[in-house]
Parts: structure tokens; sequence; C-alpha cells
């Protein structure tokens, strides 16, 4: 299957243009001991603009995780944004419909790819907009002493909300779009033709051939690590069936 992975890179560089404010904290003195140090570590974790920037990205790296075949550090750096975000959430006066309507406006997006219109795009956009005032003191309330008072920036809502729109209508769509698109040449051309292993073939992985990936499973049982030169020696739909190359040439 041809993976398009780096057309998930512009949507996630333009949602680090978000805008971040009040997230330093005050210097500290140098203490031997570290634990100065640590406390400025968790404090920066539990400041509401970052929460809430760790919790949405995170959500992103693993909806790129699951939309690009053969990706595993989306998936991994998700992982640790979102227990890092947790962390945050937990310590700020934090108003838990907030997290469910961002979670429920990325699913809304997720799926309106496959489905025709744009009632569950709108749909999610509103979601999202909707989770990220609540999450925290909502800006229309006033503060007060009876409760604690936490605020995401303004602009970090508006900036992230559109970078979530564009990772999914530029990035996401373009991903799922790759995978289901027809094959532009014929696949029965590459018959015949050589490539290298770029993830083992145990007896499925993935092969790049004529400059493009694709999966692919070795007709033997005998795992294939990766580096290893192989022939195509017949197409199943989107997947290629591979034999070892020898280093006289000869298939094996």
């Amino acid at each position: 299957m041809l993976i398009r992975s780096r057309s998930l890179i512009l949507p996630l560089a333009l949602l680090f243009g978000g805008m971040l404010s009040g997230c330093t904290s005050p210097p500290m003195l140098d203490d031997p001991t570290g634990i100065a140090y640590l406390d400025r570590v968790l404090a920066f974790l539990a400041n509401p603009n970052v929460a809430y920037l760790l919790l949405v990205l995170g959500l992103l790296a693993l909806i790129a995780e699951f939309t690009t075949p053969g990706a595993t550090v989306p998936g991994a750096l998700g992982a640790v944004m979102l227990a890092l975000s947790l962390y945050g959430l937990l310590k700020l006066p934090t108003n838990w419909l907030g997290p469910v309507l961002i979670l429920t406006g990325v699913i809304l997006l997720l799926v309106d790819i496959k489905v025709t219109g744009i009632a569950l795009s709108v749909g999610g956009i509103v979601a999202f907009l909707l989770g990220s005032l609540l999450i925290f003191t909502p800006p229309w309330v006033m503060p007060s002493a009876a409760a604690p008072v936490a605020r995401l920036n303004p602009l970090l809502i508006v900036g992230t909300t559109a970078g979530v729109g564009v990772f999914f209508f530029m990035g996401v769509a373009a991903a799922v779009r790759a995978q289901f698109h027809p094959v532009a040449m014929g696949r029965e051309t590459l018959v015949g033709k050589t490539g290298v292993v770029r993830q083992p073939l145990q007896p499925d992985g993935i092969v790049r051939v004529e400059g493009e990936e694709w999966t692919a499973e070795a007709v033997t049982d005998e795992a294939l690590p990766s580096g290893t030169p192989v022939r195509v020696v017949s197409v199943e739909g989107l997947r290629l069936l591979v034999e070892k190359i020898g280093d006289d040439g000869a298939t094996t």
C-alpha cells in the first residue's frame, strides 16, 4: 500500500503556530539537588495553555499514527503528550466536559473524511471550539475569590481550532485518500521489478519498489530483514508478493 506520510507534516507544523502566553515560570536559584528544577517543570506542565496544547497535540499525533501505515513515532509521542497533559489537567480546575467535547470534535472530523457532506465537519469544529472554551474558566466568567481561575489565551484557542481544521482537511484527508486511491500506474508492470525491504517481512512488511513504498509479503516463510534486495513476483490488489534476491542477482 502506498504510503503518504509526508502529507501530514505541513498541518502539524501549522498547528504549532498557536500562541502561548504565561507559560514562563519565575527564575529560580541553582539547586544542586535538582528538586527546584523538577518543581519548575511540574509548574510548567500545570499551566493551562500547556496542558491544553499537549492534549490537542497528543490526540492529533494518535490520529496521524492510525492514518499513516507503518508509522510508530507519532503514536509514542502522542501517548507521552497525553500523559503529560493529564498531569496538568488534574492539577488545574478542569471542567471535564471540555476534554469530552474536544475528543468528540476530533472524532466527528475524522469520521467526516469518509462521509460525503460537511455537517459532521461543522459539528466537529463547533464541538472542538466549545470544548476549548469550557475546559477551564470560560472567558465570560468573572474571577472570584471563591473559586480558582484558569484561563486559556484566546489567541491560542483560535489558532489551535484553525490548526486542527487544517490538519484534518489537508493532512488526514490526503493520507486517507492515498490509502484507498487507485494506483495510477498499471500494477502489473511492477512484476519483475527489484526493490529493497524497508520494514522486515515476517512475512508481511514494507518494501520500496520504483521509488514508492508498498505493503508486501514474502513468498517463502523466511523472514527478510530491512535492506534485503527483493524482486516482485506478483501483485494481489495493493499487496506485492516478493522473493529474495541473492548476491549474484539470482532469486533464492
